[in-house]
């Protein structure tokens, strides 16, 4: 469960994986924060909301991946796991939580909350783009039509980016 921490602007400069990518600065109902997104070649979109949380979505919509909480929750056949490094003096052990179905249904309506904030923010314009590759390119409004085109929240059958 190896996960670094990188600043916004080092996603900017370093996701090259994801193209078109975008930083922000976001106003939602809920507060002010910072916002990457960034498209994988196959349409696969990743969301970090500052440090924590961040979300991957394989080229169908479907949520693969997250990191939550100190927690990675992952997709596996059409469910979501939850893993926890637990620590102790003499070693790192791997918690394995498989979420309940009621669990799960909590996370992705919450997860469909938070999204439909950002878009409603994207929709009244506001946000401030603190950088974006392409620079002339349209990051936003990419972002914004994968908001739009989004029903609810499904979970994919891997955490895998395919």
């Amino acid at each position: 469960m190896a996960r670094e921490i990188y600043p916004r602007e080092d996603l900017l400069r370093d996701a090259r994986a994801l193209l078109p990518r975008v930083h922000l600065e976001v106003v939602t109902a809920r507060q002010k924060e910072m916002v990457f997104a960034g498209f994988r070649a196959q349409g696969g979109l990743s969301l970090y909301f500052d440090s924590d949380p961040v979300y991957h979505f394989n080229s169908s919509n479907q949520l693969r991946r997250a990191y939550v909480e100190d927690r990675l929750i992952k997709a596996e056949a059409g469910r979501l796991v939850a893993l926890r490094r637990q620590q102790s003096q003499n070693s790192s052990e791997l918690l394995r939580h498989e979420m309940s179905d009621s669990e799960a249904l909590q996370f992705c309506q919450s997860l469909g909350v938070r999204l439909k904030e950002l878009q409603e923010a994207l929709q009244a314009k506001r946000y401030t783009v603190v950088g974006q590759i392409p620079e002339a390119g349209d990051a936003v409004g990419q972002v914004q039509s994968w908001l739009e085109g989004l029903r609810e929240v499904t979970i994919a059958d891997s955490p895998r980016v395919g």
